[in-house]
């Protein structure tokens, strides 16, 4: 099995016992989360017996092993010490495989556009879409979006389209919020990309549709329904009570060449979603501190979002199909300036690892 004399001498091992989140952090090995001490407990054991509620939260997201059992046949979920950390070992937990969730990789620098005109271009933007959702009847957009978007999405099997369409039928419009956060389906990938690749272009094509339909404006907008799809998230009042103003992080694994568009005072607005969390700990799940920069020259990025309007962002904790990330969605067509592009290290299973955080903060809206 393991040497458990060694397990319990460690930094981190000590670190989950006395409920010290930033050490256990700064030297967490992944080696060390499925070891067992003499008696046969994980640190997941341990925490969960004495209530560390950060500590198993941590240890879960980093997907701690679940199913060992200790020297009474206990398994960590058992040992609970009340009804909050029982609640934590049935939270939905994102799998590896879906890190790029919370951190974008180079070809995502793509989904943020640099103007000089931002505001402009995101007022206008903004305006052209919530028409839609003021003059088109809810049934008509969903249709569209279900009809015109998901049913043709080669990327995805018939299966994958039937499980997207059904989450956002059982609650509308919050399932929408559960479609894009499923794990299972990936459906974010695909609606970001294609947001990105028509970007602003889609006003274009929303006035050709207008004049196809001779100008009927109570109709869906055909071959959008990406944006559609957007616009009910962003306009429909179910969701101002999700506005949120504040501070969130996302991560990117990005070439030198990609940070160029973050440099200090460019103006930046986004063409998709970004999901965000208001937990730094989330993101740094996700990171890839271990990139060789001399091998592809990427480098760990962390982004600190200061959000200051609050329908440019929405807390989704509570409605996300994977709650306890402390996500904040932001929406597309933001603007936000680089206010602070610097150099850092963040220690890691006792290593420092370079980083670049990068402060954007959110431009309060001028059209004049």
């Amino acid at each position: 099995m393991t040497d458990s004399s060694s397990l319990t001498q460690s930094v981190f091992y000590m670190a989950c016992c006395n409920n010290n989140l930033k050490t256990a952090l700064e030297n967490f090995k992944p080696s060390e989360v499925n070891k067992i001490d003499a008696d046969g407990n994980t640190v997941l054991h341990i925490a969960s017996s004495r209530g560390y509620i950060d500590i198993v939260r941590f240890l879960l997201r980093y997907h701690a092993p679940r199913t060992i059992r200790n020297n009474n046949g206990l398994i960590a979920e058992q040992l609970a010490m009340n009804e909050e950390i029982k609640m934590l070992f049935n939270v939905n937990v994102r799998p590896k495989s879906d890190s790029d969730y919370f951190v974008a990789k180079t070809s995502d620098v793509e989904w943020v556009d640099t103007y000089n005109n931002a505001d402009r271009i995101s007022y206008e933007n903004l305006e052209h879409m919530k028409r839609w959702v003021l003059k088109v009847p809810l049934q008509k957009l969903l249709d569209e979006i279900y009809n015109g978007y998901i049913n043709k999405l080669q990327k995805l099997d018939e299966k994958q389209q039937e499980a997207i369409k059904d989450l956002t039928k059982k609650e509308i419009p919050k399932g929408l919020i559960k479609a894009y956060t499923c794990p299972s389906i990936s459906f974010y990938k695909i609606l970001n990309e294609d947001l990105a690749e028509v970007g602003s272009d889609f006003r274009f094509l929303s006035t050709q549709n207008l004049i196809n339909s001779g100008y009927l404006d109570n109709e869906a907008p055909k071959g959008l329904g990406q944006h559609i799809f957007a616009a009910i998230i962003i306009n429909h009042p179910y969701f101002r009570p999700f506005y949120w103003t504040g501070t969130s992080y996302r991560g990117m694994n990005v070439t030198q060449h990609d940070l160029k568009e973050y440099d200090k005072d460019n103006i930046v607005m986004t063409r998709s979603f970004l999901s965000t969390s208001k937990d730094p700990i989330v993101v740094e799940c996700f990171l890839d501190l271990d990139t060789n920069h001399d091998y592809d020259n990427r480098i760990p990025v962390i982004c600190t979002y200061e959000v200051k309007d609050p329908g440019s962002s929405l807390d989704i904790n509570t409605i996300s199909f994977i709650e306890n990330e402390d996500e904040v969605l932001i929406l597309p067509f933001v603007v936000f300036r680089v206010t602070e592009k610097r150099d850092d290290e963040i220690n890691r299973g006792n290593s420092m690892h370079r980083v670049i955080r990068i402060k954007l903060e959110e431009r309060v809206r001028n059209v004049s």
